[in-house]
């Protein structure tokens, strides 16, 4: 019996994080013979003296454990879980985190150049260690973005810091360990600065600079504790110096110009003591840092007829290509990132106005070059240079938030294979501290919508809670400024298109999210941190209403809907069904959840108002929407019926309606945003999983497996963003990595491989797969915040099936096998008839007789 995966607040060795009212969890791995956790002592230490201690708890949650503890600014903290099963046998393992500044007034001062504020800057001072060192911390801020030097050496492996955030409500501060970068005797420090988000062009249809500010600017204090327990600090103040950084040019969508012979620049100049205007606070962290998860070499070297030459990358990724290099002075070498080719030549007019560049100019000397201040989303990069390169010499690297795979499906069907493996990267690059829309043209924002219907795929595939956190956040902080109202994009641009907010089903992301995390990772503490997001969307629904008849029904305002869909017999972006029902149905979907979550949070009186709303809001559309058999007249409208159970004495109805839509439509969907994310879900769900598994095999347009017959490596954000013969959609919006449509991987999870949630972090799961002998075996893996769970199912060559399923330490699950006679692991045969069979940690099989 082993302890794995101790976290604080759902981050492993937290250094700087925003704790808050910190939560603890772990999980128990290899119990053996061990089934159960029959008591947990949780024991937190700090300066070698005990600050808490729970005793032996037998109620202790192992995916939520509330320690009543006072946290100390700027303090390390080891802590310990022992747990004791119900054999008898113990268990124990250690962790620690860091507590960042917390509410610590700043004594350090922000800085900002006193040159041209268009000039990308290097801060820098100088200072004396004067003793042996027992440690150093640095908490830091800059605006935009920025890289963190010491004596040359770059600390850390995060970048693009301090992330993307909504600095008008707030400033992310970083803690670094710094003991190991420092000398005794004379140190540098420098801080890079680059426009990021802060200041650079961001936005659709052109974008704009200066959204937070138009400066850069850096405030950190270096504490550095001796041997002999004295402390120094040093912070930013007007003694430090800056001068131009060899980064002449950087921004979001048009990539970077390095000047390696800047490198040379000794021109010190004083800065400016200044500090942002229009910005929130400081606080410590909520973001994950973005580090490098996976490197990619040239997979092949392409001489187009053009004569270009373009490296393909043979994966669609987010990050950047480093590569070294020995270049004549003066020789600058440019590298254009695109997502595709077309007609055998480099193409990049899908991302807009992005350049999507990178440029060095060589110095002279042997170096290794990597981007900064920029990312990018492509698989080709085309190399202009004057002197011949190498391929060998040039490496990509995806960027993405530091959190990791937690699910996996295997099949049979390698088509289908690849479709989840496209699911998944297009998941990896949509994540750089933000759920965006895209990684590559000139938009990756924080679209509500995408990251809503995408939220219950992401939380099954990756390890999200603490990513999600950081999302709601700033979604909270928005929200607040707009009367409870959920904008269209977090963080929200108050310019433009972007700055709208209150749009079906994009706002409906400030109840879905928390719900989809809270369902998953069984956090009490994350539900209610979140619950006021929650309650205040729905609020401002219903206030919305309170003038209009029909006042539990959305009446008006723009609604994205079905948002894509291919059902409208008009062209254009929006789908058949009456976005005013869809608004509708995630009203009373909203009211409902926030009812369920108020009583899981003890908040009995909140729980019956909003349970009355929700009823008030289904009676409503009743009344308006429903006819004797069928509510709409698209594969979405009966969807949303079967998933939200707007017609619940209608429901095999209305699945048979939609087996028939969907056959009538010669097997295709016609599904937008909206739609797709529930519709085979519903076909399951009625009785037509059969009919659901035809629309995830069709090879044709529009269906799943027809861009993976193009050769997709992501998830495309229309159904044919790239033509039959390879040629790009006309009609535009084609990005090639887009992780909407991939929502689909939530079924093939909950419904294929049949593991869903029965309580809240899967401490009970209900196991009920729906084999296919299309599919030939299926495996699905989830290590979830309760522990690994596995479902197989398997076609023999006599067309039984055999079933396998592992339940971790800890938890339980609900089997449900189709009715018929199985031999069981130990060789019994006996009849099941369709009800649950409830298996505890281990593994049983099951074989169709």
């Amino acid at each position: 019996m082993k302890i794995a995966d101790l976290r604080v607040n759902h981050v492993k060795n937290a250094l700087g994080f925003q704790l808050g009212s910190p939560g603890f969890s772990w999980k128990v791995i290899d119990g053996g013979d061990a089934k159960r956790q029959k008591s947990a002592r949780i024991i937190i230490t700090s300066k070698e003296l005990t600050v808490f201690d729970s005793g032996d708890d037998p109620y202790a949650n192992s995916l939520d454990y509330q320690a009543d503890i006072k946290l100390m600014p700027r303090t390390h903290y080891d802590w310990s879980v022992t747990v004791t099963a119900d054999n008898g046998e113990t268990a124990c393992a250690s962790s620690w985190f860091e507590t960042g500044k917390i509410s610590e007034a700043w004594k350090a001062e922000w800085i900002t150049p006193g040159f041209d504020s268009s000039i990308q800057p290097i801060m820098a001072r100088e200072f004396t260690v004067k003793n042996e060192i027992k440690k150093a911390r640095m908490y830091m801020c800059g605006l935009g973005v920025y890289e963190l030097y010491m004596n040359g050496q770059k600390v850390g492996d995060e970048f693009l810091a301090p992330g993307y955030h909504s600095y008008d409500f707030h400033l992310q501060v970083q803690t670094y360990d710094v003991t190991s970068y420092l000398k005794q005797g004379v140190n540098e420090v420098q801080i890079w600065l680059g426009d990021g988000w802060f200041k650079g062009r961001f936005g659709v249809e052109g974008g704009y600079t200066n959204l937070y500010g138009d400066r850069l600017y850096a405030i950190s204090e270096l504490y550095i504790t001796y041997q002999d327990k004295t402390e120094e600090m040093i912070g930013t103040d007007g003694s430090w110096k800056c001068r131009q950084s060899p980064i002449t040019f950087s921004n979001i969508y048009d990539g970077e110009i390095y000047d390696a012979r800047l490198e040379e620049d000794r021109n010190w100049e004083a800065v400016i003591v200044k500090a942002p205007t229009g910005c929130g606070p400081l606080t410590d962290r909520y973001s994950l840092p973005v580090v490098k998860k996976d490197r990619f070499d040239v997979a092949e070297l392409i001489h187009t007829p053009k004569h270009e030459l373009v490296l393909d990358f043979g994966q669609n990724i987010t990050g950047w290509v480093e590569f070294d290099c020995d270049l004549p002075r003066g020789t600058d070498l440019c590298l254009t990132a695109s997502e595709v080719m077309q007609d055998g030549c480099f193409y990049h007019d899908n991302l807009r106005t992005a350049k999507t560049e990178y440029t060095y100019l060589s110095k002279g000397e042997k170096a290794h070059v990597r981007p900064h201040f920029t990312f990018y989303g492509f698989r080709y990069v085309k190399v202009e240079c004057k002197q011949p390169v190498s391929s060998e010499s040039f490496t990509a690297y995806h960027l993405r938030s530091d959190f990791d795979q937690i699910g996996r499906i295997e099949t049979e069907h390698e088509k289908v294979n690849k479709l989840f493996a496209n699911v998944l990267w297009s998941q990896k690059d949509n994540s750089l501290d933000v759920p965006t829309d895209c990684p590559q043209r000139d938009e990756r924002l924080g679209w509500t919508g995408d990251a809503q219907v995408f939220s219950e795929t992401a939380c099954y595939n990756m390890y999200m809670p603490a990513f999600y956190r950081k999302y709601l956040w700033d979604m909270r902080a928005e929200q607040d400024a707009l009367g409870g109202s959920v904008p269209n994009v977090v963080p929200r641009l108050k310019q433009g298109l972007i700055a709208g907010h209150g749009a079906s089903p994009w706002a409906d992301a400030g109840v879905i999210i928390p719900w989809n995390v809270f369902l998953h990772y069984g956090s009490k503490t994350l539900l209610n941190e979140f619950y006021p997001v929650m309650k205040s969307w729905v609020d401002y629904r219903r206030n919305q209403g309170e003038e209009i008849a029909d006042r539990h029904l959305v009446k008006d305002g723009f609604h994205f809907g079905d948002w894509l869909a291919l059902d409208h017999d008009e062209p254009g972006p929006f789908g058949k069904t009456d976005t005013l029902y869809i608004a509708s149905a995630y009203y009373y979907r909203c009211a409902k959840i926030v009812s369920e979550a108020a009583k899981v949070l003890g908040y009995e009186r909140d729980s019956l108002k909003y349970g009355e709303l929700a009823l008030a809001i289904l009676a409503a559309i009743q009344a308006k929407y429903v006819s004797p058999t069928s509510i709409g007249e698209t594969q979405t409208g009966s969807a949303l019926a079967i998933a939200f159970n707007l017609n619940p004495e209608y429901q095999a109805q209305e699945g048979e309606e939609l087996s028939k839509r969907v056959e009538l439509n010669n097997h295709h969907l016609n599904t937008g945003f909206v739609g797709t994310p529930l519709l085979c879900p519903a076909l399951t769900k009625t009785g037509y999983h059969s009919t659901a598994v035809d629309l995830l095999l069709n090879e044709g347009y529009p269906g799943w497996l027809y861009s993976v017959n193009l050769g997709a490596t992501t998830i495309w954000e229309r159904w044919n963003s790239i033509l039959p013969d390879g040629s790009l959609n006309p009609d535009g919006m084609n990005s090639l990595n887009h992780y909407s449509y991939g929502s689909v991987a939530a079924w093939m999870y909950a419904d294929i491989c049949g593991i869903r949630p029965q309580e809240p972090g899967f401490k009970k799961a209900e196991i009920r797969p729906h084999p296919d002998p299309r599919l030939g075996r299926v495996r699905g893996i989830l290590d979830t915040a309760a522990g690994l769970f596995i479902s197989e199912w398997d076609y023999g060559k006599d067309g039984k099936v055999s079933y396998s399923v592992s339940v971790p330490f800890d938890a339980a699950a609900i089997l449900y096998l189709p009715p018929g006679r199985y031999k069981d692991i130990n060789g019994m045969v006996q009849p099941h008839d369709g009800k649950g069979i409830e298996l505890r940690a281990g593994t049983c099989r099951f074989t169709e007789q």
